[in-house]
């Protein structure tokens, strides 16, 4: 066995160890099972995907080629698996909906399901067609027209399924980033940006792989084909996605996570229709009334200082459903959640920064913050520089205090 192939062989073999461990532990979980079952179900798909490889090098040290025949499409179902079980995994992530919510649940099966038949061709062969196939990339046999056209066709569909899920995937991103504002003050461990990566690697890798694609169909020259033709770089990258989503899968909780009452419902359906506060009976003048109880909340009740204050914390304390107090918080004053708390929390800062001594990581604290990255991020947002610079000026140029806007 060569290095290359020795280091081919290493990293399946991670890979397989490692699939099996989190498949055996995500599968068991009792808590949100119905969003870590997917991931256990990736990763099941994984050790299947990885298992033939193993298997096959295994083989040909010891000279069973017709073992390996067996096994080589044996992968085809389950990489064809990946991709959707991912997107479910990240669906329930960043989604207040449940699996029975799910629309086309069949159709995201089909390609796996001509993975199968894919695999099924090639297992019907007969042994010296199979061989000579493999070495000369075509035979006399009535099948092989069929089945190269399947694979290819299979190639294709690969691709094009790997980008539409990273492309739906990046909008679950988006929506979720959008809500988590309409609904925490503080969303610094509820952003997925570990997602964010894996979708562009696997974006990334994608245009790579056409390119190997295209040298073959087209004969288009777009990358060495040194580098194209090198199996260790496919492997590598999916050894790290595996990784990734191993140290981070496990610890990834729902960001949406909520108590129940009795508008839960509501406020799901018209979020997920779009029309986001098109039932809803608030009129103008109860819109007035509910936001200066929001200004007395904060003002009087110095509720922003509060670090894990959310949507539902603030309704329960001025007696009012989540549903009107959001839409009061956008329509009337013209603000999500997240910005309306961290204004207060900013213009507490200000005053702290120009008219006491305290650090600024303890004013940061104080008001409300749970890191000094999230501070000085929303200071230079809302104040236009940093506290420092604050300080440093005290006053501006025309003996005005800042304004927090």
């Amino acid at each position: 066995m060569s290095g290359e192939e020795l280091l081919y062989f290493g990293f399946c073999s991670f890979m397989l160890g490692v699939s099996i461990f989190c498949a055996n532990v995500l599968l068991l979980k009792k808590q949100h099972r119905q969003i870590y079952w997917p991931l256990g179900l990736f990763f099941v798909a994984e050790a299947a995907s990885s298992a033939p490889t193993i298997l096959n090098v295994i083989a040909t040290q010891r000279g069973m080629d017709e073992f390996i025949m067996l096994l080589a499409p044996l992968n085809l179902p389950f990489s064809m698996m990946l991709a959707p079980l991912f997107w479910l995994y990240v669906r329930g992530l960043t989604t207040e909906d449940s699996f029975s919510d799910l629309r086309y649940k069949v159709l995201h099966a089909v390609p796996a399901m001509y993975g199968l038949c894919v695999s099924v061709l090639l297992l019907i062969l007969p042994y010296d067609v199979y061989e000579t196939l493999e070495a000369e990339g075509t035979s006399d046999h009535a099948l092989v027209p069929i089945i190269i056209f399947a694979i290819w066709a299979l190639t294709i569909l690969f691709y094009a399924q790997v980008g539409f899920y990273v492309v739906l995937i990046i909008r679950l991103l988006t929506f979720y980033n959008t809500r988590l504002k309409d609904l925490f003050s503080s969303t610094e461990h509820r952003e997925l940006y570990w997602v964010w990566w894996i979708s562009i690697v696997c974006g990334c890798f994608l245009i790579f792989n056409v390119a190997n694609v295209l040298v073959q169909l087209l004969g288009v020259q777009i990358l060495p084909t040194s580098v194209l033709e090198q199996p260790v770089i496919d492997v590598l990258v999916n050894t790290a996605v595996v990784w990734v989503l191993a140290l981070w899968g496990f610890r990834q909780k729902p960001g949406l996570i909520r108590e129940r009452t009795s508008d839960t419902r509501e406020e799901q359906v018209s979020v997920v229709n779009g029309q986001k506060y098109e039932r809803s009976a608030l009129s103008e003048e109860q819109a007035q009334r509910l936001a200066r109880k929001i200004r007395s909340a904060m003002q009087n009740s110095l509720l922003y200082r509060d670090p894990n204050l959310s949507l539902w914390d603030l309704s329960k304390h001025i007696g009012v459903t989540s549903n009107y107090l959001s839409q009061t918080l956008n329509e009337t004053i013209g603000t999500n959640f997240f910005d309306y708390v961290n204004r207060w929390r900013i213009e507490d800062a200000v005053e702290r920064i120009e008219n006491s001594e305290e650090t600024v990581l303890a004013i940061a604290y104080d008001v409300g913050f749970n890191s000094k990255s999230s501070f000085y991020k929303a200071f230079k947002k809302h104040v236009g520089m940093t506290p420092s610079a604050l300080r440093n000026s005290r006053v501006s140029d025309d003996g005005k205090m800042v304004k927090v806007t």
